[in-house]
């Protein structure tokens, strides 16, 4: 019988992809865990310039990322971080503006070079093949995909990033290389690593689409004023802070944005810099209130030296509130275009300290005095507390203010008590404990007061005051 050749089990794992053949009977058919990628559809030719920081901890602090980041943005305004040490830049369509590919890349890399950074870098078309052609030391500029298996054939494989055990089990099977690794068959690397690492591979030979996240720089608001003598006195640099308080307010309404934080630094010929922060009650782009919370805090400064400059810094931009952009915001008549507690907050606290005016907010505690705590944010308006039908007042004394050792004695005083008690038993568990009768009582004079018993000595006190 005339024999018939086996097909072979194995073969190039990212070969083109073909159409199926019709079974044949008698032939080997090997069986694959993870089949070919489909044909990938057509898209825009891209450009990747990648490069490797010599320093492991290049990118670990962000004013550093950031720094490096914008250098990158002067080339191309796609970029992305690769951390710990790397960046990603998309430069296709900044080859013509610098010419040729030669040129882009030189300048790009004379950027680091002026920055004091070693560096590795490398061109593919795409992010992970010019990623472990820069780990690899290999500064190539390659600009076809076609071109990729043979340069990627002779990178070690621990430029993929790959991790530890990974790479053991491929040194374990004298894999070295990674055209060793495109040499084997598929399901059997998805099987002995993991589909991840054919995941990979697809997007290196750009079989598979790779998204990534573009850096995006954090925007704030900072303008330097130069004066052209020596300042010393405040009125005068609240008048040259207006127009630097309207520009940003500008700057923050093209982007539609808000701040809450505001750094005035002015700037001495001979004493360190001196540096005002104000807080502001809530996010606003209203010039009126970043004027009048700045000027609040001239007003109370004592000038250490003469001025030779100042510089407004803003704080992080962040989303305005929608109530912030009705477009008939004093128009209604309902009260809420009038609300003024935010305007009143920051004068407030300009004038008498950031830790002095604050807000309350509940606390899950029955007893009273742990009940709430201090925040720096204006907590929503809302009525007296209250726990089932029995109110809470907003104001508590300090300390529960004796009134009386008897009830005989507490009715000698006018008091009449309404309908009770709240009792409340707790805190136990901290050496605080209290075991108190709360009542609501008017007195006299028709102040409507907040107090209770104490079960154990069966003193009366006064804890606190109903507005």
């Amino acid at each position: 019988m005339k024999a018939r050749p086996a097909r072979p089990t194995t073969a190039d794992l990212f070969a083109a992809p073909t159409h199926a053949a019709p079974a044949d009977t008698g032939a080997v058919r090997s069986v694959e865990a993870l089949p070919p990628q489909a044909p990938v559809q057509p898209r825009a030719k891209q450009l990747w310039y990648a490069v490797v920081f010599a320093d492991l901890a290049a990118l670990e602090a962000s004013a550093q990322r950031e720094r490096l980041c914008l250098s990158a943005q002067s080339f191309t305004p796609w970029v992305s971080i690769e951390l710990p040490n790397a960046l990603l830049l998309e430069i296709q369509g900044s080859v013509h503006l610098f010419g040729s590919l030669q040129a882009l890349h030189a300048a790009i890399d004379a950027a680091w070079t002026r920055c004091a950074l070693p560096a590795h870098s490398a061109i593919a078309p795409t992010t992970l093949a010019a990623l472990w052609c820069a780990r690899a030391g290999r500064q190539v500029r390659i600009d076809e995909p076609r071109l990729l298996p043979g340069n990627l054939a002779e990178l070690p494989i621990g430029c993929t990033g790959w991790g530890g055990e990974w790479l053991q089990t491929l040194h374990a099977m004298g894999v070295t290389r990674l055209g060793e690794v495109l040499r084997l068959p598929r399901d059997g690397l998805a099987r002995r690593l993991s589909p991840a690492a054919v995941r990979d591979l697809d997007m290196a030979l750009a079989r598979q689409s790779a998204p990534r996240r573009a850096f995006v720089p954090r925007e704030r608001f900072r303008e330097r004023l130069d004066f052209e003598t020596e300042v010393e006195s405040v009125v005068y640099l609240q008048k040259a802070l207006e127009p630097v308080v309207e520009r940003c307010a500008c700057f923050l309404r093209r982007r539609q944005a808000g701040v809450q934080s505001l750094e005035l630094r002015l700037r001495h010929r001979v004493i360190a810099m001196t540096s005002i922060r104000v807080g502001l009650a809530g996010i606003t782009s209203d010039r009126c209130r970043l004027r009048d919370v700045l000027h609040e805090r001239l007003t109370r400064l004592e000038l250490p030296a003469a001025v030779r400059g100042m510089g407004l810094h803003s704080g992080m931009l962040l989303p305005l509130p929608a109530d912030s952009l009705d477009a008939f915001a004093g128009l209604r008549g309902d009260g809420r275009a009038g609300n003024r507690a935010p305007q009143l907050v920051e004068r407030l606290r300009a004038r008498l300290g950031a830790g002095a005016v604050y807000g309350i907010i509940p606390v899950p505690e029955h007893r009273p005095e742990c009940a709430w705590q201090r925040v720096h944010e204006l907590p929503g308006r809302s009525a007296d507390p209250q726990v089932g039908d029995m109110p809470r007042p907003i104001w508590l004394l300090e300390a529960p203010l004796l009134l009386a050792a008897d009830a005989l004695t507490l009715s000698g005083q006018g008091l009449i008590l309404a309908p009770g008690p709240e009792r409340i038993e707790s805190g136990w568990w901290d050496g605080r404990d209290v075991a108190r009768d709360y009542y609501r009582a008017r007195n006299p004079l028709g102040a409507h007061w907040w107090v209770f018993q104490e079960r154990h000595t069966r003193c009366w006190y006064l804890h606190g005051v109903f507005a």
